[in-house]
């Protein structure tokens, strides 16, 4: 019988079809490392270990990357979360890191969840990020203005396929700040100027600054599982503007289908609340 799954992009269940028969390549978008998992996270995770197991007990070579999120994911306020997180404790950002990597990995161990083959850190891939991005300014998918770089979303015919969203329907991602200075409103972020106490920085063609939350996803799957793989996972929440951005910066750059199924996970509420 044919494994046939709910792809989100077509809202549809589908067969099963990996690019290459017996060989899975899946991606699933990880934690933000500021502070500990909580039971949402559990939840999520546990689904898609359940899926890796059932794959490779189906006879699969399953290649698994989970990333994690040590720069660029901001408040709504525009404030770096580990950063925050950092001054609250009196301590440095990458200490802050290490410390809930080490707690979400223990806990992941605790409830039997397997380890991830590949999980890379955001803050370990600037020069892929960089590299991405600089291919679509080249392509005239981008553009810098005074340290910021955006992706100009009108350049995309397909923005918005995944989460059914036009872009006259559509507001800047909730994450980032409505800056003037963009061609669109619904453009958002590649990279950032950082401000004077921005600590985690580095240098680029743009100056000092940090990449945005998207780009570090297209980036680390464009690495490890290339242009076109099969399975990406992540949370329902997540599909704009975060999924949908991956897409079109993705394909634009690289001119390939970036994820084939798109498997997204319900958000575990508290009295209707999602956890958070």
């Amino acid at each position: 019988m044919s494994l046939r799954i709910f792809n989100v992009l077509g809202r549809e269940k589908q067969v099963f079809e990996p690019l290459e028969p017996g060989r899975v390549s899946m991606y699933v978008c990880g934690p933000t490392v500021y502070d500990h998992a909580h039971i949402g996270h559990a939840k999520n995770y546990i689904a898609f270990d359940v899926i890796v197991r059932y794959l490779r007990y189906s006879g699969n070579d399953v290649l698994y990357v989970q990333n994690l999120t040590d720069v660029g994911h901001l408040l709504d306020t525009g404030e770096d979360r580990i950063l925050r997180k950092a001054a609250q404790l009196q301590a440095g950002p990458m200490q802050i890191v290490e410390t809930y990597t080490r707690s979400y990995f223990a806990d992941m161990d605790a409830l039997g969840v397997q380890r991830p083959d590949i999980s890379p850190r955001a803050s370990g891939h600037i020069p892929e990020q960089i590299k991405m991005i600089e291919k679509l300014i080249e392509q005239k998918h981008a553009y810098a203005i005074d340290g910021n770089v955006y992706f100009d979303v009108t350049t995309d015919p397909d923005y918005g396929k995944l989460s059914n969203r036009r872009i006259d329907q559509q507001e800047a991602g909730s994450r980032e700040a409505v800056r003037t200075e963009k061609r669109n409103p619904e453009d958002f972020a590649l990279w950032k100027r950082a401000d004077p106490e921005h600590i985690l920085r580095w240098d680029s063609p743009w100056g000092e600054g940090f990449p945005g939350w998207h780009i570090e996803c297209s980036a680390m799957a464009l690495k490890y599982l290339g242009p076109t793989f099969d399975i990406h996972g992540g949370g329902i929440d997540n599909i704009f503007p975060h999924n949908e951005s991956e897409i079109a910066q993705s394909e634009c750059a690289n001119g390939a289908t970036f994820a084939r199924y798109w498997m997204l996970v319900g958000s575990l509420t508290v009295d209707g609340v999602k956890m958070s």
